[in-house]
């Protein structure tokens, strides 16, 4: 552990110490913070199997996760591969009550099978590449100049010596003059050279090249007949077949897969009907470390089951994975009365106001309008929205 993160390290550990000791308030609760109070199913639930493990360190000894979707499961997984203990906080009864179990169409992967034949005919050269990839996310998003990069990269890592804007304070992107579309380039070389070797790491098993057995999970994609190979198909915008699926539910695949792994792991803890009303920080922190900015070091939480609030502290600080938009929307192909409604962006938008008292805008949370929502949906008169999946325009619909 080098010298920076133990200093982190400490301060979290003061911080919380000196604010847990405190005298608690009562507080009734507040109702405007209150996000997303559904009636979920029964089921799934807290697991509690692997306590044992997890009792081994102090109780504030661990990372906390809000969301058990794709993300804050692939967070926590990755947290415990390194020995440190999470908490995963959901919504939901179920863990797998999260807007990644809606997802239809598939993921983004490579596609390492199609070739261009060379003008020899006898030495072929790979189609899809990272920069590729890359291009396509450019056109798609309506960027009109040509990529900054003139060469490809090699898949693997996405260093800091790659990254084309290095200035600190930079707004990283390039600015269309045509059309005024800013445009993360260094963004999109990240996924697509680091996207598939990850994919490999928490979702694919040992016969795909992937580390799922040990590292993550291994999701039963749709495979092809004839090769017993991974079946990608085409989707909008894609330049090549690349997008690995299951049916057309990847994302039920892909959440109950990767949900029960972390369930599995001795280092993980699920807490459900758990809603995060505010992120807990310490002001003090800013006069006594190199940063300027308090430390966020917990949570308070609300049990839906006894409607009580209380505060979880976490050393090793809090990843916002609830990332769900949909039911703040008119129209959402969503199910009704789902509990997505902008969790992570809601306490991220309160935090920056408790900080900077609304006198200046903060990085906490921004572009909130390149996030991503589903275009195509079939609308019937008196008829809830029903999804269509990106895989019908990829096949020319």
């Amino acid at each position: 552990m080098s010298s920076t993160t133990m200093t982190t390290t400490f301060a979290f550990r003061r911080s919380i110490h000196r604010i847990a000791t405190r005298p608690t308030f009562s507080a009734g609760i507040r109702w405007s913070s209150y996000v997303g109070d559904v009636r979920c199913p029964a089921g799934g639930g807290v697991g509690t199997r692997n306590a044992g493990e997890r009792d081994r360190h102090g109780p504030h000894e661990r990372l906390l996760v809000l969301g058990s979707g794709v993300a804050g499961c692939a967070a926590a997984l990755t947290a415990a591969r390194h020995g440190i203990p999470v908490t995963v906080l959901h919504a939901g009864s179920r863990r797998d009550d999260c807007n990644s179990y809606w997802a239809q169409g598939g993921i983004i992967y490579r596609n390492y099978r199609l070739r261009h034949e060379g003008i020899d005919g006898q030495t072929t050269t790979l189609v899809d590449t990272p920069r590729s990839l890359v291009d396509d996310i450019r056109v798609a998003s309506g960027y009109l100049p040509p990529l900054a990069r003139a060469e490809d990269l090699e898949e693997g890592r996405y260093t800091p010596d790659d990254v084309l804007l290095r200035e600190r304070n930079a707004k990283p992107g390039f600015r269309c003059p045509t059309t005024g579309i800013t445009w993360n380039e260094d963004a999109a070389w990240k996924l697509a050279v680091e996207g598939p070797s990850r994919i490999r790491q928490l979702l694919l098993g040992r016969r795909d090249g992937g580390e799922g057995e040990e590292r993550g999970c291994v999701v039963p994609f749709d495979r092809t007949a004839e090769e017993d190979a991974l079946s990608l198909c085409l989707e909008a915008s894609h330049a090549a077949p690349r997008i690995i699926h299951r049916a057309d539910c990847t994302g039920k695949a892909i959440t109950t897969h990767i949900t029960r792994a972390a369930a599995a792991h001795p280092l993980i803890e699920f807490v459900g009907d758990s809603v995060v009303a505010d992120l807990l920080y310490d002001e003090s922190s800013s006069s006594s470390s190199s940063s300027s900015s308090p430390l966020v070091i917990g949570a308070r939480v609300l049990d839906k089951t006894t409607r009580r609030l209380s505060d979880r502290y976490a050393v090793h600080g809090l990843v916002l994975a609830s990332g769900g938009l949909a039911g703040i929307y008119r129209h959402s192909t969503n199910p009704a009365g789902f509990n997505a409604l902008g969790s992570s962006v809601g306490l991220a938008l309160r935090l920056e106001r408790s900080l900077v008292g609304g006198a200046s805008p903060s990085r906490i949370a921004s572009d909130l309008e390149y996030v991503q929502f589903h275009p195509t949906a079939l609308c019937l008169p008196d008829e809830p929205r029903f999804l269509l999946t990106e895989a019908l325009r990829g096949e020319g619909a």
